[in-house]
């Protein structure tokens, strides 16, 4: 079978450079060739859309300057469940290595613990691979600076039209987190999308009850709790509990139940500064 042509477009702001020097040589090691094709210094929505407008591959990838994929397979594996007419898309896991997490200070290691384990989204901007005419038919990535989860917003339109799967595969998801601030200001604006797109599309957007319930007081604590990495770190759980859970149970409640009541409040997401 004939290996369809790919275009892998990268979204850069800002970028940790050894992050994305890691990133561009793992390209480089894949097992099939693709485009790369970089925009910089653009709103996010923005800059993926004219990267997708610019790809001559039949297949587009979306993948974040700081999103490494584990294995020289990924790009082949990914793109595999295209070649069923009836997948329109193919999603990657995320998971955060130890080898970047311990480079963090202590209190941001205890912030981001929920990341040592393996994540598993519906469909979004992270490793995932698309087939261009049904992108650009779907009206791509919305660039309205009110929209938060812009990736919502693609997936409500595209899992009208097709079957999105997981790869299977792994993108090790290396955010530069300078400090605990900058970990509150993305959790809040994620909490914020969330209640934008429940207030949207409810059901249709995808991962109902888990959205819901980290911004129900109380029982958001226990959706915290359940995405603790137990195996490897139950012996920092006590911090966890005493210093993350209080702090993110809140974020949750407050970013969801703004971005609810006030969804035309703009956005930082597809902004720059």
């Amino acid at each position: 079978m004939k290996t369809p042509k790919v275009s892998i477009v990268i979204p850069v702001y800002k970028p940790d450079e050894k992050v994305f020097e890691i990133l561009k040589k793992r390209l480089k090691e894949q097992t099939i060739k693709a485009e790369v094709i970089e925009n910089w210094n653009m709103p996010e929505a923005i800059s993926m859309n004219t990267g997708i407008k610019k790809a001559k591959g039949e297949i587009v990838v979306i993948l974040p300057q700081d999103a490494v994929p584990k294995s020289k397979y990924w790009l082949e594996r990914l793109i595999k469940p295209l070649s069923d007419k009836k997948v329109i898309a193919v999603v990657s896991d995320l998971y955060l290595p130890e080898e970047h997490w311990r480079n963090y200070s202590f209190l941001i290691k205890i912030l981001t613990l929920n990341e040592r384990k393996k994540q598993f989204p519906k469909m979004d901007a992270r490793g995932c691979a698309y087939r261009k005419k049904e992108l650009v038919a779907a009206g791509m990535f919305d660039e309205d600076p009110k929209v938060i989860g812009i990736d919502t917003e693609l997936y409500v339109k595209l899992k009208q039209k097709g079957k999105i799967v997981r790869s299977n595969e792994i993108v090790f998801h290396m955010h530069r987190y300078d400090s605990a601030k900058k970990i509150i200001k993305n959790l809040y604006t994620y909490s914020e999308g969330n209640g934008k797109a429940i207030r949207k599309y409810g059901r249709k957007a995808g991962a109902f009850f888990k959205r819901i319930s980290r911004a129900i007081p109380v029982w958001g604590v226990a959706s915290i709790i359940y995405r603790f990495p137990w195996k490897r770190y139950f012996y920092l759980f006590p911090i966890y509990a005493v210093v993350a859970i209080p702090l993110i149970h809140i974020v949750n409640i407050l970013g969801f139940w703004k971005g609810f009541f006030f969804p035309d409040k703009e956005s930082d997401r597809n902004k720059v500064d």
